[in-house]
């Protein structure tokens, strides 16, 4: 799919990308699924053909083969104090003291079928209803972690994780959030196991990743 004339663009120097890779892979049997090979390229890669034009910063949250994933960004840690454990709230709380532009937008690495259009998208939906983010919902349900957000209020994200919540909705629901529509529910694919990767396979040879 290509992104749509009609759609606002964010400007990609004013934009940095984060890309969630810091899932143990339970379900793959403890494989880091952003280095899952899809198409001869990592998972992590197919996002990042989305992701990279539209930034001038890419950030890769993960907490193992670092030096893997510095062939396709800067990569940060969790920080000790947060863990893995407090999930993708703590790789963004991690990467907050590196972001230098007023906007992030975020997406997990076992998301390959993401649309060409996916920033213009939420962005466009941001800028119609208000809001300081926006999060992208398809295929009758939410995915908070696929997400553009004003950078100022990461402020609050601290503050929230300190009080031993982790989950992503309740916070997104403590700030302004927009739910940004998308209709196309195969682009938002989770690859978490063998069969879900085979199907990213057989989506991106119908010409959607």
């Amino acid at each position: 799919m290509t992104p749509s004339a009609s759609l606002i663009e964010l400007p990609p120097s004013q934009a940095t990308a984060l890309v969630l890779a810091g899932g143990q892979g339970r379900r793959m049997d403890g494989a880091d699924k952003g280095l899952a090979p899809l198409l001869g390229q990592p998972l992590v890669a197919h996002v990042l053909r989305v992701l990279a034009p539209n930034v001038s910063t890419i950030l890769i949250s993960a907490n193992r083969h670092e030096n893997e994933y510095r062939r396709f960004g800067r990569v940060i840690a969790d920080l000790p104090e947060r863990g893995a454990a407090q999930g993708p709230l703590a790789g963004l709380s991690a990467a907050t003291p590196h972001i230098c532009t007023p906007w992030l937008v975020m997406a997990a690495c076992d998301m390959p079928c993401l649309p060409a259009d996916y920033v213009a998208r939420l962005y466009q939906g941001l800028v119609r209803d208000g809001g300081d983010i926006a999060f992208a919902h398809a295929g009758a349900r939410d995915h908070p972690v696929c997400l553009l957000l004003r950078t100022t209020v990461l402020g609050s994200l601290n503050a929230y994780l300190d009080t031993g919540q982790r989950a992503v909705m309740p916070w997104l629901a403590s700030v302004r959030a927009v739910r940004v529509v998308f209709d196309d529910a195969n682009a938002f694919l989770n690859v978490n196991t063998a069969q879900d990767l085979a199907r990213a396979a057989t989506l991106a040879g119908q010409g959607l990743a």
